[in-house]
C-alpha cells in the first residue's frame, strides 16, 4: 500500500446561524446583538474565533466557546429558543445532526451579500442550497526522522510495507522501542487513519452509483491487518494518542516516524 503524502481527512465547515440584522462586512458589523460562537478546541479554530472577537464593537457583542464537547453540547443548545448560539463550527460528521433536525438554515442570502471571495468549492449544499461554507481540511503527513533512519540503514519509506520494515530495522539496531506512533485514539483519529490508509490501497468507498459501503474486502481486510502490525513498534498506549499528543512525542524526539 502506498504512503501518499497529504490526504483530506474531512472538510471543516462554518455553518452560520445568524440571526436578525447581525452580518459581516470587512469586520464593519451592521446593527446590534452578539455573535455566540460554539466550535472544536483546536489551534486553528481559536485563532478563527479570536480574529471573529476583534471585530466586536460597542454594539456587537462576540463570544466563542471552544471545547472538545461541541458535538454534544450543539443538538440542545440550538434547539432551544432562542438558540445559545448563533454560530456552529462543524465538521462533516457533525453538521449531519444538525440538518437532519433543522437547526441550520441556508446561507444563500449572505453568500449572495458578503461571499464574493469564496470559492464554489467552498460552498457545501445540500438540495441545492448553501448550507455550509468549508473553510479548512485535515491532512496527513509521514514525519520521520532522517538521523535514525541513516543510523539504521534504511531509505525513507514510500509504503506501508516498507514503514514496517524500518520500523523492525531500527529496533532491532537498539535505537528507539517504539519507533512508530500514529493517533489511534478510538473515535475520529483512529477512524480517519483507517480511511487513509484505504485510500493509499486505491480502492472505492462506495459501490459504484450507490452509498453502500464496499470496505469488506482483501483491500479493507489488508488495512486492518496493516494497523495491526504497526502497533507492534508503538508505546503500549497508542490508543490515547491524538494529534495533540503526537505533537508532544515528536518534540521530544521520542518516535521516529
Amino acid at each position: 500500500m502506498k504512503l501518499t503524502r497529504t490526504f483530506a481527512a474531512g472538510a471543516v465547515s462554518l455553518a452560520a446561524l445568524l440571526a436578525g440584522s447581525t452580518a459581516f462586512a470587512d469586520c464593519g458589523i451592521e446593527g446590534k446583538g452578539s455573535v455566540r460562537i460554539l466550535s472544536n478546541d483546536f489551534e486553528a479554530l481559536r485563532i478563527v474565533n479570536d480574529v471573529a472577537a476583534s471585530c466586536a464593537t460597542a454594539d456587537i457583542t462576540v463570544t466563542a466557546n471552544a471545547t472538545a464537547e461541541h458535538k454534544n453540547i450543539q443538538g440542545p443548545a440550538l434547539t432551544v429558543n432562542p438558540a445559545e448560539y448563533t454560530v456552529a463550527v462543524v465538521a462533516n460528521n457533525s453538521i449531519v445532526p444538525l440538518l437532519n433536525d433543522d437547526l441550520i438554515r441556508p446561507l444563500d442570502d449572505l453568500v449572495a451579500k458578503y461571499g464574493a471571495s469564496l470559492q464554489p468549492n467552498q460552498l457545501i449544499k445540500i438540495d441545492g442550497k448553501v448550507m455550509a461554507i468549508a473553510f479548512m481540511g485535515n491532512g496527513q503527513h509521514l514525519f520521520y526522522r532522517k538521523d535514525i533512519l541513516d543510523k539504521a540503514g534504511v531509505a525513507i519509506p514510500t509504503s506501508y510495507e516498507d514503514l514496517l520494515a524500518a520500523a523492525q530495522k531500527i529496533k532491532d539496531a537498539g535505537l528507539m522501542e517504539y519507533p512508530l506512533a500514529a493517533s489511534d485514539k478510538p473515535g475520529w483519529d483512529l477512524a480517519a487513519e483507517f480511511v487513509n490508509m484505504y485510500l493509499g490501497t486505491g480502492a472505492d468507498f462506495f459501490a459504484p452509483g450507490s452509498a453502500e459501503l464496499a470496505i469488506d474486502n482483501d483491500q479493507g481486510r489488508k488495512v486492518l491487518e496493516t494497523m495491526r502490525a504497526m502497533t507492534g513498534y508503538m508505546n503500549p498506549d497508542y490508543l490515547t494518542y491524538d494529534a495533540n499528543e503526537l505533537n508532544k512525542l515528536w518534540d521530544a524526539g521520542s518516535v521516529a516516524m
